[in-house]
């Protein structure tokens, strides 16, 4: 079995197993028609074994369903439209249940997308109703009724937990930030006023070590920093709006460019995209300032291309440093990994900034991924999903 199939199969069992108890026919597709779900209802009202029809297209076993008036409506459905209802009235069925007297089941049938917003994927749950006993068939509706609204409540409450797990974080982050800068700050003084009094009679190597002292308690001061940093800039939910690259990136560069030693180039032609623009920008800004921190020399570069695609935008930001060696790669975008480079810029480093990066561009929905080729700079690619 495969990664994603595994995946699909795991997110419905989690989710809709209780399918598999209710008194109305139930299965679910993805987009390919192959059928994901096929409940124990089923089973008994079309004589198919759910071991016979998993994984197979659900055309093969009724290809009425292949029919204009019914294809098109279902492949809404994989395009985020509303629900869709085939009437007992118009349509009498569309999965022949038969009744062992020649005759077939009266049916309603709803079809109701599902969001996998972890795997990014949309499937079809289709639930066919028996209307040929009216009477039962109200019974069965207020049994649904009933566990529906048990559902959306444990959802409500598991969404209250995640609220209160979240403001518990954000009151952590913030006293981590705070209040433990106020001992650091102690520590470096306690260091000046050694020297201080020592003053001439301050050896060589009790001075290296000061220097030592003092250089980990600023590091350590910049780590919370960071981490208050990566706690805000990854909580929140999304509110999109209207963003103008170019005015995000030259508010970019009058912030972090320095023109007597870098340059920033990027089209004329960028196109203006529906995004959250504090967090867009907090991706641009670390990826820049990533480049600038590795830089020795003072004509640095630093392109930005865009391109759009169907479903995604598609970033580019490289420059013209010394790049990093491949061996890092993996490590690149791991939290407090500090890369070794040339420069001495490890004290001014926290090893967040581009873990923030990917646990961003990972909320737009998109994928972000380095291009080394060592003494030809470095080229971060990354994508945003369209929304």
């Amino acid at each position: 079995m495969n990664l994603f199939k595994h995946k699909s199969e795991g997110f419905i069992s989690q989710n809709f197993s209780f399918l598999d108890l209710d008194p109305v026919g139930a299965f679910i597709i993805k987009d390919d028609c192959s059928v994901l779900f096929w409940n124990s209802c089923l089973e008994r009202w079309t004589g198919i074994n759910r071991e016979d029809i998993l994984h197979k297209s659900i055309l093969d076993f009724f290809p009425v369903l292949k029919n204009e008036k019914y294809s098109s409506r279902i492949n809404s459905i994989f395009k985020g439209g509303p629900p869709v209802i085939f009437s007992s009235k118009f349509h009498k069925y569309l999965i022949p249940c038969p009744l062992g007297d020649g005759t077939f089941q009266t049916q309603q049938t709803m079809i109701t997308s599902i969001q996998d917003e972890e795997n990014d994927k949309v499937y079809a749950l289709f639930t066919l109703q028996d209307l040929t006993d009216a009477s039962r068939q109200v019974s069965k509706f207020k049994s649904i009724k009933t566990e529906l609204a048990k559902k959306e409540k444990e959802l409500q409450g598991t969404l209250d937990e995640v609220n209160r797990v979240n403001k518990e974080l954000e009151q952590f982050a913030y006293v981590v930030s705070h209040d433990l800068k106020a001992p650091l700050r102690g520590i470096n003084h306690l260091a000046e006023w050694i020297k201080e009094d020592l003053s001439e009679n301050l050896s060589e190597t009790t001075e290296k070590y000061l220097k030592k002292l003092q250089d980990r308690v600023y590091q350590l001061d910049q780590m919370i920093d960071g981490i208050f940093e990566y706690s805000m800039a990854t909580g929140g939910s999304i509110e999109m709006q209207q963003v103008d690259l170019e005015m995000l990136f030259n508010e970019i560069k009058e912030e972090l460019i320095d023109p007597t030693k870098f340059s920033i180039e990027f089209p004329d032609d960028l196109p203006k995209i529906s995004s959250h623009r504090t967090k867009l920008k907090q991706i641009f800004s670390n990826l820049i300032s990533n480049s600038i921190k590795h830089y020795e020399g003072i004509d640095g570069r630093i392109i930005i291309l865009a391109s759009e695609g169907k479903d995604f935008y598609e970033f580019i930001v490289k420059d013209n440093g010394p790049g990093i060696d491949p061996a890092y790669h993996e490590k690149i975008f791991q939290i407090f990994n500090i890369i070794p480079t040339k420069k001495d810029s490890k004290k001014n480093s926290t090893g967040i900034g581009l873990t923030i990066v990917k646990k961003l561009v990972n909320e737009f929905g998109g994928n972000i991924e380095l291009d080394l080729e060592i003494g030809k700079g470095t080229c971060f690619k990354f994508t945003h999903r369209k929304f």
